[in-house]
């Protein structure tokens, strides 16, 4: 769901076509497919290290980096050297800051264009894994249970919205710069909430009374986490004309959306086999899971402009074209590149995350 979301609004940047048609990609809204990847990871990452407490007594931080460095670096640095190979045999250049960014996981502060602009919300991720694992087995060595842990996690709940209102004023990037645009402070409340259902969902194993909850009041949760979901998103349509809309839009309107996505993310787990989750199952969906990161690290060369790369209006760089040549690149760097070394992985105790 969420890179289908990415793939939808970037599709606008590859569409040629009459003008008529524009608005119906923005309806996609390529941002809360981003804040729904941020809940999820924050719930993943979460839960493998509870169940590896849980199995192993302790959470082994090398091992954790390892398995990070392995799932993450090999096909980002490729893509990397694809990008300086385009730099190398094409008109497009970046300049020596921004691939300081990209090397880095910077980008989020420095920005970057495309191709590499899309790399912001990695450089968010890498912070996130650099931060919350060191916090994580801090809080568990002194002895902080689940409810002190969840008290923790609503700090950045309460301060992300200050930071996004803040970053919002005009003079913030001169003054202010660790709260540009796509700082870290200004997403870290959707990685909390996901953090926070990895918890909800350890007790929920332990006791059954949350999943007692969510299957007897299944309808009211599916009803509110999809209300909670398409309001800021419907009134991002119209902030422009309203301040206050826009005032709710930029401080907690995400907060509304990452709440509502993980009532439907937790009911989803909860209850694999009910409703509409079902097709959560069916085996093209999964395997777009599946190449969601080759997704994700490939597309935004192809949804570029041609003229960047010195091409006139190529096929597989227009809509719908780019979106095939997407998912052969994607299927080509998966197969080729992340399967392999998916197993390597294995020997520092991950599955497949």
């Amino acid at each position: 769901m969420s890179i289908l979301l990415v793939l939808g609004a970037h599709s606008e940047m590859a569409y040629h076509g009459p003008a008529r048609w524009i608005p119906f990609f923005r309806w996609f809204q390529g941002e809360v497919g981003v804040l729904c990847f941020f809940v999820i990871s924050g719930f993943l990452i979460t839960w493998l290290m509870l169940v590896e407490n849980d199995r192993q007594g302790r959470i082994s931080l090398k091992n954790f980096y390892i398995r990070r460095a392995l799932r993450i670096l090999p096909v980002f640095y490729t893509f990397l050297l694809t990008v300086a190979a385009l730099q190398c045999f094409t008109p497009w250049s970046q300049s020596r800051l921004e691939w300081a960014g990209c090397l880095t996981f910077t980008q989020n502060f420095i920005g970057s264009q495309d191709p590499t602009g899309h790399l912001w919300s990695l450089s968010v991720e890498e912070q996130f894994y650099l931060l919350w694992p060191l916090t994580l087995v801090y809080l568990i060595k002194h002895g902080a249970d689940s409810r002190r842990i969840l008290r923790f996690l609503a700090i950045p709940v309460v301060l992300a919205p200050v930071c996004r209102a803040l970053g919002y004023h005009p003079a913030t990037e001169r003054y202010l710069p660790f709260l540009a645009t796509r700082s870290f402070l200004n997403y870290f409340d959707l990685l909390a909430v996901g953090c926070a259902c990895a918890f909800c969902l350890a007790e929920a194993r332990k006791n059954g009374i949350l999943k007692n909850i969510f299957y007897t009041r299944r309808h009211t949760i599916l009803f509110a986490g999809t209300l909670l979901v398409l309001i800021p998103y419907v009134m991002a349509e119209f902030q422009r004309s309203s301040f206050i809309l826009r005032v709710f839009c930029v401080t907690v309107g995400r907060d509304f959306e990452a709440f509502g996505f993980a009532l439907l993310m937790m009911q989803s787990v909860l209850m694999p086999d009910w409703g509409i989750y079902r097709t959560l199952n069916w085996r093209w969906v999964s395997q777009i899971g599946i190449l969601s990161y080759s997704l994700y690290i490939w597309q935004e060369i192809f949804c570029t402009a041609p003229e960047k790369y010195g091409l006139g209006q190529v096929w597989w760089m227009s809509f719908p074209g780019w979106l095939l040549t997407v998912l052969i690149v994607a299927s080509i760097s998966y197969y080729g590149l992340e399967r392999p070394i998916l197993k390597l992985r294995t020997r520092f105790g991950s599955r497949s995350v």
